[in-house]
Formats: structure tokens, sequence, C-alpha cells
């Protein structure tokens, strides 16, 4: 199925919106920052116009990257706890207040002597709680949560919330009713809105918010769930007996149920899924106890040190301070981090071994409160990138584990998006048809789209047949755009493909990432950090400027820079792993980078190498926030057709070597695409690449042959 869902994730500092794809894979993302929380006391507050405004922001962003109007549906997540009242058009009729405000006074031991142990609304941040305070409001019409309120400003035909929002206001999931105890708390359930399973339909997206944001009028809503919930979803975990495990300031284990689990002295409470139920809880163990030794520098260092092969028979409870509340339930209890070795290496193993024996003891903690055997586990958070910790975790669990599939709350929950057309996320491949040449694909098509690396030439001579193939393409009335990955303009690379021997009679333009960079700088289009004057360092090959000099910017250091462009990988005059160091100070700065090359692999005469997308990946791991220009987000498509006279997307076909730029580019774009075994994929065997091709059938060719 082509298109994609999105999904929007409402934080407290921001919001993330990705397009996600039916096998779940992110096409991309949009991040917006949201002012900073008003903190009065135990009271916290944001308004619900800021989360709108970060929505727009966000989308804007997302629609750089692909092209929105093949959006098919919608879903929205939201922190678990936040509400705000509302009238009968949804205005807010005071702040939001959010999950962590506990200005609730004395109503937390009132509501502990009418609610059942195992309700989630216990506790002194009770929404129930909270919204007391507004039942005098004037115009009062419902009291909903933070994804609430956005579904109504989408278009949802009700005041609706899911099963997992709801939760922590008192709704009973095992019941599925708003219970009777919360009327004679005070808060009668009239107030509140009506409860539906997540990936429930719950309208279409109104004309009004379409147009704003972009987005195709009339496609479907779902109901949607809570952040924590969503980041679950989008490991790729479905199956019952699937856990997931996030290793960041804390240690945070979920386990797919069939049957709730509600443990409170462990802080355990179960959101329905469907038929199914996710229990967890959290250890305080985690980076905060890393932080109290090392710096992350430090830590990656001593990393390479351990030898998690053999144990170093430390018997460490790795807590950062006094007092634990999963899977052991002990306000008092202590750190055991002694003895000490001498060799602080052997000390961080020993501190990874103890994270590694709670992670296995959360697990059998849930086991015996009546959940299922644990059958594999998804890791994701910063401790997933420590291979010491992986391996120790693997020994202690002595079961499968593999990487998340995303750690984006905004793509787990675009999976209830897709939830709600009917179709289930992952387990979908594309595949191949194989073509001998070009001919017979032609008369299918007026315009090609065609890669050049790779695909026309290898960067020292033009594949045979390439050149012949393009002629007759153009002699029976067909237009060719060659669409590049090139930090370089198009003029540099028309240039550079005339001296192989591509030339008027072969192509009708070039179109390059560097293109469409460049214009952006030009038009004042990336804000202060690229505008004239701007302290600026080019990362790529050493005395090429890419045409980026001329700019007006000032081209400096890593070290002295606000912004970095990347141009190119520095493979293979030397390791990339080096570009990435010399950047990773900047990069830990936060400073914008301009991917003016997304590529992740390149062709080298040494062989196929990491290129500058891989650096950039590498960098936004530390903090850098990419701005990507070309193959396979939407605006280098845009501007690909607007060269080939804009035609109807069905006569378009999209060539190149890469499954990750051309035909993800293509699958964004609504084009279709042919794959060449030559390039990056030279001696590849086609039947190995399904797990890398969007869905859909895609065209195979040996090589651009007619």
């Amino acid at each position: 199925m082509r298109g994609f869902v999105i999904g929007i994730d409402l934080g407290t500092s921001g919001v993330r919106a990705a397009a996600v794809d039916v096998n779940g894979k992110v096409l991309g993302l949009g991040t917006a920052k949201l002012p900073p929380t008003l903190a009065l006391g135990a009271r916290r507050e944001q308004h619900p116009d800021d989360w709108w405004v970060g929505v727009k922001v966000a989308l804007r962003e997302l629609g750089q990257q692909v092209d929105l109007s093949r959006a098919r549906a919608l879903a929205v997540d939201g922190t678990s706890g936040t509400i705000v009242p509302v009238d009968a058009s949804n205005q807010p009729l005071a702040a939001a207040r959010l999950y962590d405000d506990a200005d609730t006074g004395d109503r937390a031991a009132r509501i502990r002597a009418l609610a059942p142990r195992e309700s989630a609304a216990h506790g002194a941040t009770s929404p129930a709680a909270r919204a007391l305070d507004w039942l005098g409001l004037p115009g009062l019409h419902r009291i909903i949560h933070q994804a609430d309120w956005l579904n109504r400003q989408l278009g949802a035909t009700d005041y609706v919330t899911d099963e997992n929002n709801a939760l922590k206001t008192g709704y009973d999931p095992v019941a599925r009713v708003w219970p009777a105890w919360l009327k004679e708390f005070g808060l009668d359930p009239v107030w509140l809105p009506t409860v539906v399973p997540v990936g429930t339909p719950i309208g279409t997206l109104a004309s009004a918010p379409a147009n704003a944001l972009g987005l195709p009028v009339g496609i479907p809503l779902a109901a949607g769930t809570t952040d924590g919930c969503a980041t679950f979803l989008a490991s790729g975990a479905q199956e019952v007996g699937e856990g997931a495990t996030a290793l960041g300031s804390t240690l945070v284990i979920k386990l797919l149920s069939d049957r709730p689990i509600f443990a409170p002295e462990y802080g355990i409470y179960s959101h329905r899924l469907g038929d199914c139920w996710l229990a967890g809880g959290a250890s305080n163990c985690g980076g905060r106890t890393l932080a109290n030794f090392w710096s992350p520098e430090e830590l990656t260092a001593l990393t390479a040190q351990t030898n998690p092969e053999t144990p170093t028979g430390l018997d460490y409870y790795p807590l950062p301070a006094t007092g634990e509340r999963f899977p052991i339930a002990d306000a008092t209890l202590a750190p055991r981090l002694t003895p000490r070795p001498s060799e602080d290496a052997r000390f961080l193993q020993g501190i990874l071994e103890g994270f590694a024996a709670v992670e296995r003891l959360g697990y059998e903690r849930l086991r015996e409160l009546g959940g299922p055997a644990l059958r594999s586990v998804r890791h994701a958070g910063g401790g997933a990138r420590n291979p010491a910790w992986m391996k120790l975790r693997a020994q202690a669990l002595g079961l499968p584990l593999s990487e998340a599939t995303s750690e984006e709350a905004a793509a787990g929950v675009a999976r209830l998006a897709w939830q709600a057309l009917g179709q289930t996320v992952g387990g979908h491949v594309g595949s191949l048809r194989s073509h001998p040449g070009l001919a017979p694909l032609a008369k299918s098509y007026d315009v090609l789209l065609v890669d050049q690396f790779g695909t026309l030439h290898d960067g020292q001579k033009a594949y045979p047949g390439a050149a012949e193939a393009l002629r007759r393409f153009r002699e029976e009335g067909g237009k060719v755009v060659v669409l590049s990955n090139s930090a370089k303009n198009g003029a540099d690379n028309r240039a550079r493909l005339a001296k192989f021997g591509f030339g008027a009679k072969h192509l009708d333009a070039v179109v390059t990432s560097g293109d469409a960079a460049q214009a952006a700088i030009r038009e004042g289009r990336l804000g202060r950090a690229f505008k004239t004057g701007a302290r600026v360092h080019l990362s790529g090959k050493p005395g090429d400027d890419y045409g980026f000099g001329a700019l007006g910017l000032r081209l400096v250091g890593p070290d002295a820079c606000e912004a970095i462009i990347l141009t190119a990988s520095v493979e293979p005059d030397r390791p990339w792993t080096e570009q990435v160091a010399e950047l990773a100070d900047a990069s830990r700065r936060g400073v914008p980078v301009l991917v003016a090359n997304p590529d992740l692999e390149m062709l080298t005469p040494a062989g196929v190498r990491a290129s500058a997308g891989a650096v950039a990946r590498e960098l936004e791991k530390l903090g850098a926030r990419l701005i990507w220009f070309g193959k396979p987000h939407a605006d280098i498509y845009r501007v690909a057709l607007a060269a080939a006279g804009d035609p109807d997307r069905s006569q378009v076909l999209a060539i190149g070597d890469s499954p990750e730029h051309d035909l993800a580019g293509a699958d964004r774009a609504g084009i279709a695409g042919a794959l060449l075994g030559t390039g990056i994929l030279a001696g590849k065997d086609p039947a190995q690449l399904t797990a890398r091709l969007p869905l859909g059938e895609w065209s195979w060719l040996p090589e651009l042959r007619w």
C-alpha cells in the first residue's frame, strides 16, 4: 500500500510529527519546541494554543521531507495525565495542567479512600484531583486530555479520548467504564470525554485545519494513546511476551501481556492495547548512576576497555542514590557499588552487569505478578549504543535481542493511524520485477528522473549503454532529468556529465541537492545560522567549497562555528569516523547541520564507503539538528518535476542504485521506480534486497541499457 500516515507526539517541551509507511519505517520527522512550562509552586501549566502552533511548525518541517498530500490518516499521542477544561467550541477555559502538576491538596487521600488499589488515579498528580478545580467554570463543557483537545481541533466528531489517556483520570480499563467512585469523589463522568479503544476511527480531518497544516481534507483521524505507550509501539514489539527496554536516565521495561497486571506497590498498572495489555515498571538505576562517575566521553573510552565475555564477579545494585521502586519496592534501599576495583573499566563493567541483572529481575517480577513468559526484547535509549551493555544483557536474559524499529513516540502512535485504516504495520516487504532493459518500461512513462553516480557513471567512466538508453528515450519524445544527491550545483554536474559523454541529446536538466541547499540559503529560509556573515564550517573534501563559498558566509573551523554544512564524506582518503570526531563538539552544542548530500553510501575507487548521510546520522546522535536536502526528501522532487514540466506523476519513472534514496524518494513522491544492479548494488543478489525496499512492486534492471 502506497502513501503514509502521520503520527503527532505532543510532549512537554516540544511537538514531533512523523510520516510512517506501512512497514513502520519513518519517512520523515518534523519537530517544534514549545515555550517553557509555567511553574507556580507545585502547579505546572501550558496553554493549548502553544500546542497548535507547535503542530503547525512540526508539520511544516515534515512537509520539507515528504509530500504531505500523500498522507492517508493521522493519530495523536499526548503526555499521560495532562488535562484542560473547554467550552462547547473546544476553546480552553483555563491553561492546561500538566501530568506532573501536584497542586491537589488533600485530594489524593480522598481518592485513596474511594478508588480501588489498582486504579491509576492514585497519587498527588492525579488528573481527577486536578479536575475538581474547574467544575465551577462558566461555560464548562468537558474536561479533556491533551491529545483529545488536538483531535477535536482537527475534526473529531465528539469529545473522545482513548483508553490509555483516560487511565490516570480514573478510567477502569477492565470493565471499560468511568467508575462509580468518580461521581462520589465529586467528578461526575458527564464532564469527561467518551472513551474508545486505541486505533478507533474518531472522525476525519476538517477543511480548516487541513488547509492550515497542508494535509488532505477528509483523511481519517484515529484515537491515539499516551506518549509512553506510543514509544513502546514504536519499538515494533507487537506479540504477547515481547518486551522493550530503554536505558536512559532510568531503566524502563515494558511487557506486552494477554492479561492486566496491577501492582501499585511497584508502580505497575496496565494500559489496554486492544485485547492486549501493556505493563511495565521503571528502576531508578540507569544513566544517572553512570553520570555520578564519568562524562559521556569517558564512558565511550572505558566501554572499549571492558571485556563482557569475562564476568567481573561484582554483585552491584547500581542505584544513583537511596531508594528503589521497581523491581524492588524499597524507599530505603541503598546503592550497592562496593567493592570498587582500581580499574575504572572493570568498575564500569560491574555497573553494566548490575543493570543487566536489574533488567532480568524486572521481567521476572512481571512474570511473578501474572505476566507472560518473556520471548524477546527490543532495546532503545542511549544505552542501546553501548556495545558492552548489549552483550551483558544478552548473556543475562538468554533471549533474542533486537533494536527498536524506532524510538520516536510519533512513529508509535502512527501505527494506530494504520490500524484505523485496517492495516497491520510490519511484515510487509517490497518486491522487484526484473526487466532486461529500459525499452519495455519506456513506453509506459514520459519522464525519467535518473540518478547520476552509480547509475550513469562510476566517477571514473560512463557505464556502457547508459548514454544510448537516455538518447533513445528522448528520441521517442520523453524527457530526462538527472536527479543527483551531489552537493555541487547542477551546472557543475552538467559539465562533469558532458566529460562522460552525456550532452544535450541525452538529458533535459540536472537537479542536485546542492542546488536546493544553496537556494534555501540565498532565499533566507534557514534562519540566522545561515544568513550572510554567519560563521559556518564547511565539512567535505579539502579545497572544495562546492559553491557555498559564494553565498556570503564566513567559513570557519568547527570550534568557532554556529552552523555546519556537510557536503561530502572524507572517505576513502580518511576514515569517516575521523570526520565525525572533528564535528562532535559542535554537534553537542546543538548546532544546525545542513546536509547537502544525504547519501548513506557512495561508490569510490576503493569500493563502497560511508557517505555524508552516514556522518550526519552520527552527528544527530550527538545533539546536532539536521536539515536535509536531496533524495529521498520531498523538496527536490518538486524541483525536478517542475524542471520536467510538472507531468502527471503516473507518467514518471525514477531510476537509481539506492533503495534508501532512489526508491524511497520515488515512494514518497508517488512515482514509479526502477533499481539498478550497478553502483553500490554491484554484485548484489536482488532477492536479498527485499528488506530494504519500500512496500510495493518495483522494477529491477541489471544495468541502464535500452
